[in-house]
């Protein structure tokens, strides 16, 4: 049976992104790069040329066959984005990076740690889905949008709207309850497409590319 996917370039993009507040400290989350790596694994999988713009992940990350771009700060993603997407052309874009919300403005040096109380002003962060959209506007777009603390329905609710306003083709709108992920593929017509976990997700959304690519 033929492969659609055989030969196409995929862009993964995965673990967090460092925000300096001086010469030696960063905020940051704790996204592993697990679901990134069974991606790239699958992409591989499936024939697929794959790169990974990869962060600084506790996750071990080995996907044989995927070329790995390493980034540690939100600004080397950016780089990396705007350098890679002008000379690449994608065919899917998977935008799994836990991306900083916000920015801080670094201190020069390091902030003394005597002090009794530190206070760290935060700005709004660029959203980089909407310049991979801009920079490859005909790669089908896959975008990932995670909540706290909200109903499936809300959750749900926020992933579509935030789909829209960026033009992405599919978003995974995720969460953790009880320690576990919980994942919903929104945006297919078979939507929402619900798995417990990341492999199963990750199955999920290479059934619906296999099927995009297939027409």
């Amino acid at each position: 049976m033929r492969n659609p996917l055989r030969g196409k370039k995929m862009l993964i993009t995965a673990g967090p992104t460092w925000v300096a507040i001086d010469d030696v400290r960063v905020v940051s989350n704790v996204s592993t790069g697990e679901l990134g790596s069974l991606l790239a694994q699958e992409a591989v999988r499936h024939g697929m040329k794959v790169d990974v713009f990869l962060g600084t992940v506790s996750y071990p990350f080995s996907v044989p066959g995927a070329r790995i771009f390493r980034f540690r700060y939100f600004e080397e993603l950016c780089h990396l984005i705007e350098v890679e997407l002008r000379r690449e052309k994608y065919h899917a874009i998977l935008h799994v990076a836990a991306v900083s919300d916000y920015q801080a403005r670094a201190v020069l040096g390091k902030i003394s740690s005597d002090n009794k109380t530190l206070t760290i002003r935060l700005h709004r962060a660029p959203k980089l889905v909407a310049r991979l959209r801009a920079l490859n506007p005909k790669a089908f777009l896959v975008m990932f949008k995670l909540e706290a603390g909200v109903s499936d329905a809300v959750l749900m609710k926020r992933a579509l709207e935030a789909m829209k306003k960026c033009g992405a083709d599919l978003v995974v709108a995720n969460r953790f309850t009880g320690g576990k992920y919980r994942g919903f593929v929104l945006g297919h017509k078979d939507s929402p497409v619900r798995d417990l976990k990341r492999k199963e997700l990750s199955r999920a959304l290479f059934r619906i590319l296999k099927e995009r690519f297939s027409k």
